[in-house]
């Protein structure tokens, strides 16, 4: 017996009996590649939406619901997406305007700057005009101070009086 046992394990082309659990385990395996393949497919959205007229008249014949609830779904789909390009083409207009809005702004703020700038030098000639005229005052008799320094206007009038209507603010420039 011992012998049979080493000449079939040095002969591989001994004929090897095979039990009934390998043909099973052969069954199963089959079986679970299938299940996993069905599974697949049944989940894939691809498998649904196909133009092949083969697989969509076998998927109307024996899956109707699911075909009808595949096509709904994509239609939902269709409809969300023209939903969000809108939304989309929304929110790029509005960026524009905000940049627009923002460059007029920004615009303005430096038209701001510049008045202000100009009312700053014009209240700093204002102000030495008042200082010189104070000094002139003090220099000068009031008939000569009149003679030197001759006004055209009620504003320069005033100033030269320092009369209290004579404040740069009720100026406007």
């Amino acid at each position: 017996m011992a012998e049979e046992k080493i000449e079939k394990s040095l002969n591989p082309a001994a004929p090897k009996s095979r039990g009934a659990f390998y043909y099973i385990d052969g069954i199963l395996v089959r079986l679970s590649l299938l299940v996993i393949i069905v599974a697949l497919l049944w989940n894939w959205d691809g498998f649904w939406k196909t133009d092949i007229k083969f697989l969509t008249d076998i998927q109307k014949t024996y899956f109707p619901i699911k075909y009808e609830a595949e096509h709904l779904k994509v239609a939902a789909l269709d409809e969300k997406s023209s939903l969000f390009t809108k939304m989309n083409e929304r929110v790029v207009t509005y960026e524009q305007e905000k940049n627009q809005s923002l460059k007029a702004l920004q615009a303005v703020e430096e038209e701001l700057v510049a008045a202000n700038k100009k009312a700053t030098v014009l209240l700093r000639h204002y102000d030495t005009s008042l200082r010189i005229i104070s000094q002139l005052k003090r220099k000068f008799p009031p008939d000569e101070f009149e003679e030197i320094l001759k006004c055209n206007s009620v504003e320069c009038e005033n100033i030269v009086k320092l009369n209290p209507a004579a404040d740069p603010e009720s100026y406007s420039f």
